[in-house]
Order: structure tokens, then C-alpha cells, then sequence
């Protein structure tokens, strides 16, 4: 009888940086759970023989549309990618010498170097959502399409600048940002930190000084990465060790991408602990929640000890930082910083009176 499932390669013959894997089928699904090993939302992981024998580290990947197909990306040896396609074939799979429908079969140059330039995006990719974002940009719907259509009717004005506009949203997807978390000593921080990280990077103690060193580590906002940074509580030291920490802390305060700044319940509403950035790079949270629900406060409260508005912290972070809760899905946007010069390379020409022929997207990734 002749499996639903299918297997097939979707990279050229031979030697490269990267091959591409794919599956499909009803059965894929509990194919993977046979033969991937992965971590939380990661799409990182590997592909093991039926002893536990890692066959290769890959980068897992759901492919958009309605049919169950996911995308395996692997060093460029043709022995693993052998050897991982006989892997999902003794699991049942039949092999397939194509896939039909990945892309159209004549797109611009340009909508190929997009596609080509997601693609090689993709073992980097700091999430799940991070991962399926580049494939839809990668595709008809996303960014490729949009410059292929661009070179037939050339975009207005006004659309570049909303591409523009939103070029920082997908940039992000790829660079995560600086956040900074500051308050006084015992506001939290530390407790905050590790939770989001998902790892008890840094010491918490009721022993005011504890965090010293700036100490930072990546997490994830909704597929988004954050580099979250802790350090010293902001107070008036003598100690020369600790007052270097508190320098150190404010210096990188005025650096971040973003403060987080927390007010504990015994400085809500003194008024003592005023932020010490702009308000355009800072939000306020009253922190340790769980300590005092009785105690009326102005602005968003946490608790990292119960996970008390959490969620809010992450959306409100996201909306200061992209204006945006969630990586946008089947919407054309930039996602890499030369692309958006050579947008910003298209207004300067239309300001100078001239019309560019085709936006031209054939340059050195950066």
C-alpha cells in the first residue's frame, strides 16, 4: 500500500553551505516525533537514527499553506542529506524526486535574490515564528512577490515609505534590540531577568549589591529576540566595587534600545525613584506585585515570583519598540538593513525628480 507520506530534496546535487529536506503528508508529524530532537520553541534541533545517533543538527521548519509539509535545512553534505532522507523513508515515507508548488517557476531576479537571502536567514533564525516569517517573505505573499511586482508597476511613494515604515518591525525579527532592566536595589530585577530568560542566570537576594557585573542573556517576546540586560540597582554607594557597578549600569541605561524600569512597592509613588532615561526609551513597571495587591498604583504591575502581567510587559515592550504586538504573517516587509537602504536609496531618486526603472535587490547581505 502507498504511504500518504513523501520525502524529497529540495536543494541541488552536490556540496553547498546549506540542503533542504522536505516532508509532507498526514504521517510527518509523528515522523518527527520519532526523529527530532528540539528545545521550547526553538525550531533548532537534530535529526537522530533509530539507535539515538544524531545524524546532523538542523533548523525545523512549518511550511505556509494548507497541506502538512515542514522544511529540514542541514549542512550542505549530500551523505546527511542521504542519509536523513533514507531515515524519514524507513519511517514510511516515499521519495519524491520534486516538490511541486514551493515557488513559481519564473520569478525576477531581484524576487529571487529576496527569497535566496531569506532562505540563507534561516538556520539563524531566533524562533518558530521568526523561522515562518522568513518563509513567507521568502514567498509570493511576502517580500519576493512584492518586488516582483514592483518591477512591472513601480510602487508609489507612498507605499515605499510604508514599507519604510515598517522595515524595523522585520529587521527586528532577525536583530534583537537591547533591553535594560533598572530600578533600586530589591526591585525585582534580577527575579524578572530570569524569568524571562527562562534560566536562573543571575543571584537573587534580599542583600542589597548582589548584582554587580552587567550580565546579559537572549529571550523571546512572541518569536521576537530580546537581549535583556541586567545589572547593579541604582543608589548612592561608597564602595568602590559597587559604585563601578552602578556606573556601568547607567552607562548601559542610556545605551539600550529600551529601560524597563522597576518601582517596588517601597518607592510607588515617593516619587525617589525617578527614571534615569528619556521617556521615549523607558517604561515604567511597578514590580513585586504579589507583595502588596492592596496598595493603589498609576501604570502597568508585574510579579515575576506569580507571572502577574507578564504577558502585558511583553506586548507593551513589542508595541514601544515595532508599534507592533506579533511578527506580521503574509505581509510584505523588509527584514534586513541593506534592503531598506536601497528603499531609502529610491526616495532620494524620486525627490531628485527621477523614476528608477526596478528597485534592484542583487547586493551583499548585511
Amino acid at each position: 500500500m502507498r504511504s500518504e507520506g513523501w520525502v524529497a530534496e529540495v536543494t541541488g546535487v552536490g556540496r553547498s553551505a546549506l540542503h533542504g529536506i522536505m516532508i509532507g503528508g498526514v504521517p510527518s508529524a509523528a515522523w518527527l516525533k520519532q526523529c527530532f530532537r528540539g528545545a521550547g520553541d526553538s525550531p533548532h534541533g537534530s535529526i537522530h537514527e533509530q539507535n539515538g545517533e544524531v545524524i546532523d543538527d538542523v533548523v525545523l521548519l512549518q511550511w505556509p499553506g494548507s497541506e502538512s509539509r515542514h522544511l529540514i535545512t542541514l549542512h550542505g553534505s549530500p551523505l546527511l542529506s542521504e542519509r536523513i532522507v533514507q531515515r524519514f523513508e524507513q519511517l514510511g515515507a516515499v521519495r519524491r524526486d520534486s516538490v511541486d508548488e514551493l515557488w513559481p517557476t519564473t520569478i525576477s531576479s531581484a524576487a529571487s535574490e529576496i527569497a535566496q537571502q531569506a532562505l540563507t536567514a534561516l538556520p539563524n533564525a531566533p524562533s518558530v515564528e521568526a523561522a515562518t516569517f522568513l518563509l513567507e517573505q521568502a514567498s509570493p505573499d511576502g517580500l519576493a512577490g512584492w518586488v516582483e511586482r514592483a518591477a512591472v508597476n513601480f510602487p508609489s511613494r507612498d507605499e515605499i515609505e510604508s514599507m519604510l515604515g515598517r522595515s524595523a518591525i522585520g529587521i527586528g525579527v532577525l536583530q534583537p534590540p537591547r533591553v535594560v532592566i533598572a530600578g533600586v536595589p530589591n526591585a525585582g530585577k534580577s527575579t524578572l531577568f530570569n524569568l524571562l530568560v527562562g534560566d536562573q542566570r543571575t543571584l537573587t537576594s534580599s542583600e542589597p549589591g548582589t548584582t554587580r557585573d552587567l550580565i546579559d542573556a537572549p529571550a523571546n517576546f512572541r518569536g521576537f529576540p530580546i537581549l535583556l540586560v541586567d545589572g547593579a540597582g541604582l543608589r548612592e554607594v561608597q564602595q568602590s566595587v559597587e559604585r563601578e557597578g552602578v556606573r556601568r549600569m547607567r552607562q548601559a541605561m542610556l545605551q539600550a534600545d529600551l529601560v524597563l524600569h522597576l518601582i517596588p512597592p517601597s518607592q510607588a509613588g515617593t516619587g525617589a525613584d525617578s527614571p534615569q532615561t528619556t521617556p521615549r526609551r523607558t517604561l515604567v513597571f511597578h514590580s513585586r506585585r504579589d507583595e502588596d495587591r492592596a496598595m493603589k498604583i498609576d501604570g502597568p504591575a508585574i510579579s515575576a515570583v506569580t507571572g502577574e502581567g507578564i504577558d502585558e510587559l511583553k506586548d507593551l515592550v513589542l508595541r514601544e519598540l515595532y508599534g507592533v504586538e506579533r511578527i506580521p504573517s503574509l505581509e510584505p516587509t523588509l527584514f534586513l538593513a541593506s534592503q531598506r537602504r536601497i528603499l531609502e536609496d529610491a526616495i532620494e531618486a524620486l525627490e531628485a525628480g527621477e523614476t528608477p526603472s526596478e528597485l534592484r535587490f542583487g547586493i551583499v547581505q548585511s
